[in-house]
């Protein structure tokens, strides 16, 4: 792959950074004021050591209130296939007397690129899920690169549908019957992976009904030559192609692991006529909007239901700033009536 067009309105090292000229007109004013207030002078996370990013578990500003939930208790996974630490796993449990039948459940796997976020980073999207779906959550905190490159996360998050079927089911009361899988970015990436590997190993994890991937990485091999989004919105704020390549080469070192379908769940060659229904939800300018369209695209050829949603004037980072972003409320509630409508 050549090198990202240079910009022609380029930024130094430090902030300010106020919006690119390509993409500025084209935002949603109420993001457009947003950024203008609270963003454009804090430091860009691909311009700073990684640990300087890692502060908090606090990704972007913006984000909306937890909701109450019964109870959120943290387990550490003792693991069965790979090799590690324990696997840290936050289980958010609904209000009130589990369902006849015992609780639905949903996986999730965080955003941040495969390098920042933690257990704390999508609480708000785990409590609204766990109470206005009505099923228990299970947040996952797989190991994150540098440090633990490329596969380790998919390890991770394998190891987490092992112990749901083997322990979780019968320590917390779940149905197996009723189990959904998502995440965001990053998290939507390893989301859908799990999806694609389940089908290899049906006796030992859990059948999904359906998939929750919100701006999903699905191509690790798209770039600004090869692919119209990336090129469309190469400058765009939160997420341009600079800092997405910065989170590649992070979680994918060796560039020749960018085309594996375990690390490019688009590139899998079989197996979509039997994944589980999706919602897929992409931002217009975000650079991995094709990639997700894309996705949609391919299941929806396999005969699979694919409900694909393009938030308008959106970058990357809308479902984390609900809290001032009606698309973000709105993405967290598709996904909400999708778990519903899979669960009834």
């Amino acid at each position: 792959m050549g090198p990202v067009t240079p910009s022609p309105y380029s930024f130094g090292p430090e902030p300010p950074y106020p919006l690119h000229p390509s993409i500025k007109n084209k935002l949603d004013p109420t993001y457009r004021a947003f950024y203008d207030e609270h963003i454009f002078d804090k430091q860009q996370v691909h311009l700073q050591p990684v640990a300087a990013s890692r502060t908090s578990g606090v990704l972007i500003p913006g984000g909306g209130e937890m909701l109450d939930v019964g109870s959120t208790r943290d387990f550490a996974i003792k693991r069965r296939e790979s090799e590690g630490p324990d696997v840290m796993v936050r289980v958010f449990t609904p209000e009130g007397q589990k369902p006849e039948g015992d609780w639905p459940v949903m996986v999730y796997y965080h955003g941040g690129g495969w390098v920042l976020g933690n257990i704390d980073t999508e609480n708000v999207v785990c409590t609204n899920l766990c109470k206005r779906a009505n099923c228990v959550v299970i947040s996952v905190d797989y190991r994150l690169a540098p440090e633990n490159p490329y596969p380790a996360a998919v390890h991770d998050s394998w190891e987490a549908l092992l112990w749901l079927h083997s322990t979780a089911a019968s320590l917390l009361s779940l149905n197996l019957s009723k189990v959904a899988v998502g995440g965001s970015s990053a998290g939507g990436n390893l989301a859908a992976i799990m999806c694609h590997k389940a089908l290899s190993s049906p006796s030992i994890v859990p059948k999904f009904v359906v998939q929750l991937l919100i701006v999903p990485v699905t191509d690790n091999t798209a770039n600004p030559k090869n692919t119209l989004s990336w090129r469309e919105n190469e400058f765009t704020p939160a997420l341009p192609a600079l800092k997405m390549l910065w989170y590649r080469k992070h979680y994918l070192p060796n560039e020749k692991t960018w085309a594996d379908p375990e690390a490019s769940p688009l590139l899998y060659p079989s197996g979509w006529e039997k994944q589980p229904k999706a919602l897929v939800v992409v931002g217009e300018l975000d650079v991995l909007r094709s990639e997700g369209e894309a996705y949609a695209e391919k299941l929806s050829a396999a005969g699979v239901e694919a409900d694909l949603k393009v938030m308008k004037g959106m970058p990357h980072p809308f479902l984390a700033m609900d809290g001032v972003l009606q698309q973000g409320r709105d993405t967290i509630t598709f996904m909400v009536e999708a778990l519903k409508g899979a669960f009834s």
